[in-house]
């Protein structure tokens, strides 16, 4: 059986328990995760009994995984809020989102070629995590074909929203090309977003002369949709930015 190759059951929160009321919150924790949605409660015994699971409490401005570093885990949200900033490719600008509970992440970049965070993520408050390790991660999909499913979907689930804005019709002015380059320099086209970017820098992005660039930036802050500062453009709720 492959359970005996991956050693036993670790939590370091020692949040696991023979005591029948802790292991239903224990599998209640789980089932709400995306990768174990679907699994019975037998499946999830033989896990918590027999698999490396790290479960961890991390404070206010830790920083979870780092940008560009090698991915060896898959890491899940249970509690709490992140950070993620990614930074592009020269470094001269970034982009700011929040990441609530039962998010998932590394599991697109935790095998293949490419195999480096595309994200630095930093939490936001006391934040709970649980992390799978790449040994493990192959072991269950291989095991559980729930869990082969949940690792499918997820996947082609990311693939088909990372395709779509390159289907949408072209915008007719300054203000939908803005809003056009900031979709596609997201990864959740909803929440709060941070542009840490020059009008200058968007400007040579798009072609436009800086002043245009200003002109359309004041007219979306007109209509609340952004905050414009020096260097920075913070966005309240992109879903409404993206509806106008």
């Amino acid at each position: 059986m492959w359970m005996t190759n991956y050693g036993h059951f670790r939590n370091t929160e020692k949040c696991y328990s023979s005591d029948e009321h802790m292991e239903t919150r224990m599998f209640d924790t789980l089932l709400q995760l995306p990768l174990f949605q679907g699994l019975g409660q037998a499946d999830l015994t033989r896990i918590l009994e027999s698999t490396h699971l790290n479960f961890e409490t991390l404070p206010k401005d830790s920083t979870v995984v780092r940008q560009d570093k090698i991915c060896s885990d898959v890491i899940l949200v249970i509690e709490g809020k992140l950070r993620q900033n990614t930074q592009s490719a020269d470094h001269s600008w970034s982009v700011d989102e929040e990441v609530g509970a039962r998010s998932l992440i590394g599991l697109d970049v935790l095998y293949g070629s490419t195999r480096t965070h595309r994200h630095t993520f930093t939490t936001l408050c006391p934040t709970r995590l649980l992390r799978v390790d790449k040994r493990t991660v192959a072991a269950l999909t291989d095991y559980f074909e729930v869990f082969r499913l949940n690792v499918l979907n997820w996947l082609t689930t990311r693939a088909v929203r990372q395709t779509q804005p390159q289907w949408l019709p072209a915008p007719d002015s300054l203000c939908g090309r803005i809003i056009a380059f900031m979709r596609s320099h997201v990864e959740y086209p909803a929440g709060h977003k941070v542009f840490h970017i020059s009008q200058q820098q968007l400007g040579q992005y798009l072609g436009e002369d800086y002043r245009y660039i200003s002109k359309a930036l004041n007219q979306l802050q007109q209509q609340q949709l952004i905050h414009k500062k020096i260097k920075q453009i913070d966005i309240p709720s992109f879903e409404s930015l993206i509806k106008q």
